[in-house]
């Protein structure tokens, strides 16, 4: 079964830096695809929130491999 999980981050190398330490804390997974990085639609928080609030999202397709 695909499952997804997306990574947030303030800028490219914030959310590609923190995919990465997803991907290292969580061996057992195969990946099928990591999309692009891609920048969110501003909203309210991002006013409110300033520098602070994750601008770019990766998504990350994956599956848990067998353990037999």
């Amino acid at each position: 079964m695909v499952q997804r999980y997306i990574v947030l981050g303030r800028d490219r190398r914030e959310a590609q830096a923190e995919r990465d330490k997803w991907l290292s804390e969580h061996p057992d997974i195969a990946i099928l695809q990591v999309h692009p990085p891609r920048v969110e639609p501003p909203t309210l928080l991002v006013r409110i929130g300033g520098r602070n609030v994750p601008r770019v999202s990766i998504e990350v397709e994956y599956e848990y491999r067998n353990a037999s």
